[in-house]
C-alpha cells in the first residue's frame, strides 16, 4: 500500500513538472532535480517488492527513466520522444489510452552490508 500512495503522490507532482517542461515553463534543472528527488524519496520507502503493483506505476518509472536517462538537449529537441513523454504523462493523469512500449520497472533497492554477498561485498569495497 506504502509503493500505491508514493506513485499516486508523485504522479500528479511529475506530470505537472513534465508538461511545464515540454511547454517550456520550467528548465530542465527543475525537472532532473525533481527525478533525482523522486529516486531518493523512494529509496527512503524501502520497499522490499521489485514487483510493479499495476500499469500506473509502469508508466510512472518508465516515464521517470525516460527523464532521467535522456539529457537536456534530447528531452528538448526530440519530437517522437516529447510526444512519448506527454503521452505517457496524459495517462498518469487520466489513466485511459496506455501508451504503447512503455514498461517501466521499480528501481533496485540499494545494497546493503547486511543482505550482501561476499562476491557483492568484494565489488564494493574494490572500488
Amino acid at each position: 500500500m506504502q509503493a500505491v500512495a508514493f506513485i499516486n503522490e508523485k504522479s500528479a507532482l511529475l506530470t505537472d513538472n513534465v508538461n511545464q517542461f515540454l511547454m517550456h515553463k520550467i528548465s530542465y534543472s527543475v525537472l532532473s532535480n525533481l527525478v533525482w528527488d523522486v529516486l531518493q524519496d523512494w529509496q527512503s520507502l524501502d520497499v522490499v517488492d521489485e514487483k510493479v503493483s499495476s500499469e500506473k506505476e509502469q508508466i510512472f518509472w518508465f516515464l521517470v527513466f525516460e527523464l532521467h536517462y535522456w539529457g537536456e538537449e534530447k528531452l528538448v529537441s526530440n519530437t517522437e520522444l516529447r510526444k512519448n513523454l506527454y503521452s505517457c504523462a496524459l495517462y498518469l493523469e487520466r489513466e485511459k489510452d496506455m501508451p504503447k512500449h512503455c514498461i517501466g520497472l521499480r528501481p533496485n533497492r540499494l545494497v546493503s552490508e547486511e543482505t550482501s554477498t561476499n562476491m557483492e561485498q568484494d565489488i564494493v569495497t574494490s572500488r
